[in-house]
């Protein structure tokens, strides 16, 4: 299908470029009767619920839902009216100045509400105001939904993955996905010994390096000249054949230009070329796409449900990756990974450094059909939103790489236990 498209593209005068877009369902040589027979399939998706209710014979009612604050860090805690409770950490830049979304919209939102109804009150009420959608929004949604989880578990007696999904894999293969502010801005001589180094220490399989200037324009512009190349093949050369290689543009690239820095990925044997156009040109990636043959990867930005069904019913890209924070939580994220397994894709949930981010990610790649192969790992940052590190330990074997891979916590909630002194440091914020 792929060589089909490509001969598409050049007989319509559009290869490598295009001005004047056409419709997906034009473009990628699909009938309007195929791509509606893919909607109709992932409308029956979006109306499944997650949450496993039948774990919950019992109402459990959410007492108090608190937002605790030092300087720029928010944790969330929620109590049920048995007093059993739940504690996330927020997201570690954008709650901070997003904090008022959690006490004026969120909270009365979900106050004296049955937990059991988390799919609703995540997907309906939580996001009913559409003016105030997007990701400031879905971060708040997203700690809400965490510390929820977190309570379900423990009542549960099960992780909080187990209580929307299955048991899946019981370990998470990792790329390493740091670094990259010096992978654009230092010398790739000088980037790659860094990300070398922490590939050595975690014995990672998989790394991912930086393209582009990363400025989420489309402009085409580099950091230095030729610098993007010389990562490319200088990266290959380093690692060996054996080590998996992708890349991520973040919106540096022009249709044009993706297309032969894409090429360039392909003759190295990378393993996919994640959002090269600015994150919401979804008619300009779909060129790009189907210029290409090494699999396409995006979505983090995105926090609209009904975008990733355009998405994935047209095979935008073949990985999918939203954010569990961006996209607000693991019950939309559950969502897409239907999406994903009904239409033949893959998905590997993308996760913000700091705070508890890689526990997040961990709990949702247990449980997460569709799961791609490799899932992003900044290594084990537990700094807080004040650059403070977050007293936390695993509730049973501790957090460790081997071989490059992570356990999923198996401890009841989160699976993890944060010092009770650094909670204490963190002040209600009053509404």
């Amino acid at each position: 299908m792929k060589s089909n498209r490509r001969q598409f593209l050049k007989s319509a005068g559009i290869a490598g470029g295009a001005s004047a877009l056409l419709p997906l369902s034009a473009a990628s040589g699909w009938n309007e009767d195929k791509v509606q027979e893919r909607y109709a399939a992932l409308d029956k998706i979006m109306k499944k619920p997650v949450l496993k209710r039948e774990m919950f014979p019992e109402p459990i009612i959410i007492e108090s839902l608190e937002l605790l604050r030092d300087r720029n860090n928010t944790l969330c805690r929620v109590r049920s009216r048995d007093g059993v409770e739940g504690l996330a950490i927020g997201h570690p830049f954008i709650a901070k100045n997003s904090f008022p979304m959690f006490t004026h919209i969120l909270r009365r939102r979900f106050l004296g509400k049955d937990a059991r109804d988390l799919d609703e009150l995540m997907l309906m009420k939580a996001n009913r105001p559409v003016k105030n959608e997007g990701i400031p929004l879905c971060v708040q949604m997203a700690v809400v939904e965490f510390a929820i989880l977190d309570m379900l578990g423990v009542i549960a007696g099960k992780p909080a993955g187990q209580v929307i999904g299955d048991p899946l894999r019981d370990e998470v293969q990792f790329y390493l996905g740091h670094h990259y502010s010096n992978l654009r801005r230092l010398p790739p001589e000088e980037s790659l010994a860094l990300m070398g180094r922490d590939a050595e220490e975690t014995r990672a399989r998989a790394i991912k390096l930086r393209a582009g200037s990363g400025d989420q324009m489309g402009r085409d512009l580099d950091n230095a000249p030729g610098r993007t190349e010389k990562l490319i093949r200088m990266a290959r050369e380093i690692y060996g054949e054996d080590m998996v290689l992708m890349i991520d543009g973040n919106g540096s690239y022009s249709v044009k230009e993706a297309i032969r820095i894409g090429k360039i990925l392909e003759e190295y044997n990378y393993y996919f070329y994640e959002e090269p156009i600015p994150w919401d040109w979804y008619e300009e990636q779909k060129l790009v796409e189907m210029a290409l043959d090494i699999p396409m990867a995006g979505g983090e930005e995105e926090f609209g449900l009904h975008a990733f069904r355009y998405l994935a019913g047209n095979e935008v890209f073949q990985i999918l990756q939203p954010d569990l924070f961006y996209f607000g939580g693991m019950i939309r994220t559950m969502i897409v990974a239907r999406m994903c397994e009904a239409m033949g894709l893959q998905i590997t949930p993308h996760i913000s450094a700091g705070g508890l981010g890689y526990v997040y990610m961990m709990q949702m790649v247990g449980v997460c059909p569709a799961a791609a192969e490799y899932h992003e790992f900044k290594m084990f940052h537990t700094r807080d939103a004040n650059g403070t590190m977050v007293p936390v330990e695993s509730k049973t074997q501790p957090f460790a790489s081997h071989d490059g891979l992570i356990y999923v916590p198996t401890g009841t909630g989160l699976g993890v236990r944060v010092d009770p002194e650094y909670v204490k440091t963190h002040k209600p914020v009053e509404v």
